[in-house]
C-alpha cells in the first residue's frame, strides 16, 4: 500500500526550511572531512596565528593545494584570513570553532 509519500518524508517541507542553517553545517562538516584542512587547523590551533607560507611544512603539499585547502576552510568560517602587506595570516574563528562544538555532542 502506497501512500505516495516518501519513506522518510515528515510532511513538514524540505529540510532547509525545517532546518534553516543545513546547507551551513554541511560546509563545517565537509571542510573537517579532509586530513590537510585538519593539519591546519591544528597547527592554528597550536600557534595560534600562522602565515600562509607556513602551511606547506606542515602539510607536506604545494602552496596552490594549501591555498585551495584555506580557501575551503575560510567558505566554512572556520578561519579567519588578514593580509599584512605581501603576507596572508590566518586564525581560528574561535566564534564559529564554539559553534561547532554545540553541534557534536
Amino acid at each position: 500500500m502506497r501512500t505516495g509519500r516518501r519513506c522518510c518524508d515528515t510532511g513538514e517541507g524540505e529540510p532547509e526550511r525545517v532546518y534553516p542553517d543545513l546547507a551551513k553545517t554541511a560546509r563545517l562538516f565537509h571542510a573537517l572531512a579532509d586530513e590537510t584542512r585538519l593539519a591546519i587547523l591544528r597547527q592554528l590551533r597550536e600557534r595560534g596565528e600562522v602565515n600562509a607560507c607556513d602551511f606547506v611544512a606542515c602539510c607536506a603539499v604545494a602552496q596552490p593545494t594549501v591555498s585551495h585547502h584555506l580557501k575551503i576552510l575560510r567558505r566554512a568560517g572556520l578561519v579567519i584570513a588578514e593580509r599584512r602587506g605581501v603576507c596572508i595570516y590566518y586564525r581560528l574563528n574561535e566564534q564559529q570553532v564554539e559553534e561547532l562544538r554545540g553541534l557534536v555532542p
